[in-house]
């Protein structure tokens, strides 16, 4: 729900407690005034006073909840606003029991504020109460005005009118609220698919720099430390098309459209590790991968060269990927490990721990004897 959608669904709840509030507070003075005899009009106008004095302290109430925090009010306002309608009622009653008896519409009115915010079940059990406290005071404002015979007749309509109408305007409320939790749910939702989309930016990126910036470290002291002037101008040429590739594909990244491939990471792997000095062996068969299998082994490889480069001293790697019924597993091994890992690391195997757990699959990386660092990611087929 958007903003405006919220805002507009704000004001028509607004206009709709209005004209109930209205509706509710001043229909029983109408009935009153056709009463035969007329009612004394002094009479007339401490009622008229009181009821416009109730709605407008409801009104007044339930619009600054709606327009600001929806939250329970406290019992002490709600149940001195049961207090006024029933002084009100019993008042109305004591002028005509028959028509008196629909000025119940305001104990109704003040009831229904038991609903905001509160669970079903706590707010008719207020609501119990009060009605209780208003049909034995109207009971005993009828027996003493000289109408005992019409108690039995408004005890049982008084309760009906009140749940029902209580019930109405309680429903309005539980609307309100609910376009309020949606709109919570939504915010949420939305907060939510910018962490996620954050977190992947974040592993992309620590994928695209860690590996470039690790390789050209790898390259760099390479080149310092050759003697032949020629081979070592090469290998700073391979560092300036490593950060070139490296920009380049952050700035795909920044574009949405910037991919992954097992067969690109293998020929990328291979011609690292053996620059390097490290044997590099490959036991895979990558056509009858899917792309979505090729774009997750192609991660798992990065990060694993990475992480050997980065924590490792290795003389060979190892890659095998192994296609079983129902699952293929791609494994990579290198040797050199020290069996410690430093705090703060390995930030890159837990992202791909959540991409690999999120398409079903699994994921390990673990020290093995003897002093080699295993990686084994399996996708379900």
């Amino acid at each position: 729900m958007s903003e405006a959608a919220l805002e507009s669904l704000r004001r028509s709840t607004r206009n709709t407690l209005l004209f109930t509030d209205l509706m509710v507070g001043l229909l029983p003075l109408g009935f009153l005034v056709q009463a035969d005899p007329v009612p004394d009009v002094s009479r007339m106008v401490i009622l008229l006073v009181g009821a416009v004095g109730f709605v407008f302290v409801h009104a007044r109430g339930v619009y600054q909840a709606i327009n600001s925090e929806w939250r329970p009010f406290p019992l002490r306002r709600v149940y001195a606003l049961c207090g006024l309608a029933i002084a009100l009622a019993c008042f109305a009653t004591s002028i005509d029991t028959g028509r008196g008896a629909l000025s119940a519409l305001l104990v109704s009115m003040a009831v229904s504020e038991f609903f905001i915010a509160r669970p079903i079940g706590v707010a008719w059990r207020h609501i119990g109460a009060v009605l209780a406290m208003y049909l034995a005071a109207s009971s005993l404002v009828a027996v003493l005005s000289g109408h005992a015979e019409e108690v039995g007749s408004t005890a049982l309509l008084v309760p009906l009118l009140v749940l029902l109408t209580a019930y109405g305007i309680g429903v309005t409320y539980r609307q309100w609220e609910g376009a309020l939790k949606l709109e919570e749910a939504r915010r949420a939702a939305a907060e939510l698919a910018t962490t996620r989309e954050r977190l992947r930016l974040a592993e992309d990126l620590h994928d695209i720099l860690g590996h470039a910036l690790e390789v050209v470290s790898l390259k760099s002291e390479l080149a310092a430390r050759l003697d032949d002037p020629v081979k070592s101008r090469n290998e700073m040429v391979e560092v300036q098309r490593l950060a070139r590739n490296a920009l380049r594909d952050v700035r795909a990244l920044a574009h949405g459209n910037r991919p992954t491939d097992l067969a690109t990471e293998l020929v990328g792997a291979r011609k690292l590790l053996e620059s390097a000095g490290i044997a590099c062996d490959v036991d895979a068969d990558l056509s009858t991968l899917t792309g979505s299998e090729r774009e997750l082994f192609g991660r798992v490889l990065r990060e694993s060269v990475t992480n050997a480069l980065r924590h490792a001293d290795p003389r060979k790697c190892t890659v095998t990927l192994t296609v079983r019924p129902g699952q293929v597993v791609l494994r990579v091994v290198n040797d050199g490990t020290v069996p410690i890992e430093r705090e703060g690391e390995g930030t890159g195997l837990a992202g791909l721990a959540r991409r690999i757990t999120a398409a079903d699959g699994e994921f390990t990386a673990q020290v093995v004897e003897p002093a080699s660092f295993e990686v084994i990611a399996s996708l379900p087929r």
